[in-house]
């Protein structure tokens, strides 16, 4: 009776659901199971991308404190921005971007303004002076940032110690906004991570657009693999 009573209510205090916090240490993350992030995903697609990111500014929409280009002339800076997001969301070759239809997918899609302008943001810094690793990154860049079944820490541990150190006085900075803290709560920050990454490897945009490997490359490696 009561011993057993006792164990029931330990049992629910240690399985009761702790709140989100960007303080808590990072833990391995597993995307949702399909079924499930297909109802989720279907359950925001009426209202989300208009409530959710109408909500910071008395009803306005978002208003990024940098604009493109965030040097005089430099014309490829916002289509650098579109072939890059694209990638992440559509994939190349046999790497699908985002699982197709599923609810990461939409948040990126949604949110493709506010992760411009954090793409601006850093540019504006700078990319933080870090050197490029384009040489020893891009291949498990790709393999990071582009395959669905590749997680969070996947990506974050390609970053060295100088660029995670970056990288979270950045994240802190933007989560004070409510539209990014929304972005990153949904949708977490992979991608964000990704975008970081590919900007300092591309020497914070001394390319017209993102290097990735050709198609072809992953094509192939899907045969060896069994996966194309």
């Amino acid at each position: 009776g009561k011993a057993q009573g006792a164990r029931r209510g330990a049992s629910r205090a240690r399985w009761a659901p702790r709140p989100f916090s960007f303080s808590q240490p990072m833990k391995k993350w597993r995307p949702m199971a399909p079924v499930l992030a297909l109802l989720v995903a279907a359950a925001l697609r009426p209202a989300a991308g208009l409530s959710l990111r109408s909500s910071e500014a008395a009803g306005g929409d978002h208003v990024c404190p940098v604009t493109l280009p965030t040097k005089q002339g430099d014309t490829g800076q916002e289509p650098y921005f579109k072939e890059l997001h694209t990638a992440l969301v559509e994939g190349n070759g046999v790497l699908e971007g985002a699982q197709n239809a599923s609810s990461q997918e939409y948040y990126v899609k949604t949110f493709e303004d506010e992760l411009k302008c954090l793409y601006a943001i850093m540019l504006s810094e700078k990319c933080g002076g870090l050197p490029s690793k384009h040489a020893t990154r891009q291949e498990p860049w790709e393999k990071a940032c582009l395959d669905p079944k590749a997680d969070l820490l996947d990506a974050y541990d390609l970053m060295d110690a100088a660029e995670q150190k970056y990288f979270h006085l950045f994240k802190k900075e933007a989560s004070e906004r409510q539209i990014y803290a929304t972005y990153l709560e949904l949708a977490g920050y992979k991608e964000l991570v990704c975008i970081y990454m590919k900007t300092v490897d591309d020497d914070c945009l001394a390319f017209k657009k993102p290097r990735f490997l050709p198609p072809g490359y992953w094509h192939k490696q899907g045969e060896l693999t069994g996966k194309n």
